[in-house]
């Protein structure tokens, strides 16, 4: 049922969002359809699954307020704590439901033995930075507090992912966890915007781009969300994770990349750098003689002339990259 409602919080939105502009109110309209259709082709197959359990999740900065999340759990019982995955759905910080990647969540409890959570998050234009990032943070923070008492996993032993901007917001949950002994040990980001000081329209076209695209008409819904943020916050690293200091990211991390999409200049650009961080740091580390800490792994992979949302991630993801299945054990290291 919430995922039927999600279908229809834009025209919810468009009509009764005090003070939202014109120019936004009549692309929400437009949207409602494009979701309903979207939602439906994803959702649908799952209505009767006995896959997941849904839970609430109480929210700490927003009293009286949770999110939903779906949790995944693999059917053989173990007499060992799993490990704990937290996943966040895409969708332009303005839709978008858990139940649209139950597919990959439920592949990713069958290949690592892990318990997944697929968590929910606040929506644009309602609801503008930071309440997206903050909403995903705290829900991750009640999930670590309580995944060994509820779900028998281990929360020292943390991996994350993400599609489109929920990458973002997963390495949103990594730096408000860098100083905790709950550190999130790896992640897969998949066609992961990494710097929203730009706005869509002004970013770098890649080759391969299209010349026109159909849905070209909705591109400023993509910036509702981080336009108020801009001018007063443009130096944010939650926002904009490009900023961030490695040492509050995974240590292992691997970019999915789309060569004709928007955002391939910053993502490469970013990976680019986190490698070079990552070799002084490992080099740092292996002349430190009492240094028992984990290497820094960072890889891109850039698919060609593809297009951002091209991965059909509940086909294709773990076939494309070998270690993926491995995450288990690099949680354990």
């Amino acid at each position: 049922m919430a995922a039927l409602l999600q279908c229809i919080r834009p025209i919810y939105d468009a009509l009764c969002c005090p003070g939202l502009p014109f120019k936004y109110r009549w692309r929400l309209l437009a949207l409602a359809p494009i979701n309903a259709l979207a939602y439906s082709f994803k959702w649908l197959p799952w209505v009767f699954s006995r896959s997941y359990s849904v839970v609430r999740l109480p929210l700490a900065r927003s009293p009286g307020r949770s999110s939903r999340a779906l949790i995944f759990t693999p059917e053989s019982s173990s007499q060992s704590l799993r490990p704990l995955h937290i996943h966040v759905h895409g969708g332009g910080f303005i839709g978008g439901v858990p139940e649209l990647d139950n597919a990959f969540c439920k592949r990713t409890v069958e290949e690592t033995g892990a318990v997944v959570a697929s968590i929910s998050y606040r929506l644009a234009p309602r609801y503008p930075f930071p309440l997206a990032h903050q909403d995903a943070q705290d829900a991750a923070a009640y999930i670590l507090e309580h995944a060994e008492r509820l779900w028998g996993a281990n929360p020292k032993l943390l991996t994350l992912s993400g599609c489109s901007v929920g990458s973002n917001l997963a390495l949103a949950i990594s730096q408000g966890l860098a100083d905790s002994n709950t550190s999130a040990k790896g992640a897969l980001m998949i066609d992961n915007p990494v710097d929203l000081r730009i706005p869509p329209w002004e970013k770098q076209r890649p080759p391969g781009f299209p010349k026109s695209d159909p849905l070209a008409f909705i591109v400023p819904l993509f910036d509702v969300y981080a336009e108020s943020a801009r001018s007063r916050r443009s130096d944010d690293p939650l926002l904009n994770p490009i900023l961030a200091d490695i040492r509050t990211l995974p240590r292992k991390m691997l970019f999915i990349i789309a060569g004709a999409d928007i955002l391939l200049h910053e993502v490469t650009t970013f990976v680019d750098r986190l490698k070079k961080d990552a070799a002084i740091l490992n080099s740092q580390r292996d002349s430190s003689a009492d240094s028992d800490s984990t290497s820094y792994e960072i890889e891109g992979m850039v698919f060609d002339n593809m297009l951002h949302g091209w991965l059909d991630r509940s086909r294709c993801l773990l076939r494309f990259h070998p270690t993926y299945p491995c995450r288990k054990r690099m949680a354990r290291r």
